[in-house]
């Protein structure tokens, strides 16, 4: 349990750690504010786990998908048992660092501005990346060590984190629409 609390206090910690030479994201993020959501406000902060463990929710539905006698060697790996699984999650890790790593270039080159070149953007998605491998390893960690699914666990505590200042909002736009001039 004290495994598992902790693990929750470093994903919380570190969702509030701005990326190195950025800053926080002052414009509306749209469609993509339930990225922040389930990262617990830290697309938002900009911060080093801006990326969440969704690179590697993608890349586990895009592997699942490929099961399906799309690639032959997938649905080998998904009939092997016990090690063909192992193998198949190891895939999973590797195509999730990869997605990561597009993801966090493609929204380096959208929030930060065209001033940064191309070294700033490859700085920080490696960051970004980076970020989103030790959320990859602390879930197994608390997957292995602690109480749950860990990569589970972090999803729920970002959407536990932003639930009080979605309140506020939807609280402030509902007082402002109900006034009357």
């Amino acid at each position: 349990v004290y495994f598992t609390i902790a693990a929750l206090t470093i994903f919380v910690i570190g969702t509030t750690i701005e990326v190195p030479g950025t800053q926080t994201i002052t414009k509306n993020l749209g469609f993509l504010e339930l990225l922040n959501v389930m990262g617990g406000g830290a697309l938002k902060n900009f911060s080093i786990f801006a990326l969440g463990v969704s690179p590697y929710i993608t890349a586990s539905i895009v592997i699942q998908l490929l099961q399906m006698d799309i690639v032959p060697y997938f649905s080998e790996l998904s009939k092997q048992g016990h090690t063909g699984h192992q193998k198949l999650n190891q895939i999973t890790r590797y195509v999730g660092i990869l997605f990561a790593f597009v993801q966090g270039y493609a929204m380096s080159y959208a929030f930060l501005g065209s001033n940064y070149g191309v070294l700033g953007y490859l700085e920080v998605s490696l960051i970004l990346t980076a970020g989103t491998a030790f959320l990859l390893w602390l879930g197994d960690q608390v997957t292995q060590k602690g109480i749950g699914n860990g990569v589970s666990l972090f999803i729920m505590a970002g959407i536990i984190t932003s639930l009080p200042s979605m309140m506020q909002t939807a609280f402030n736009t509902l007082v402002n629409f109900g006034t009357t001039k």
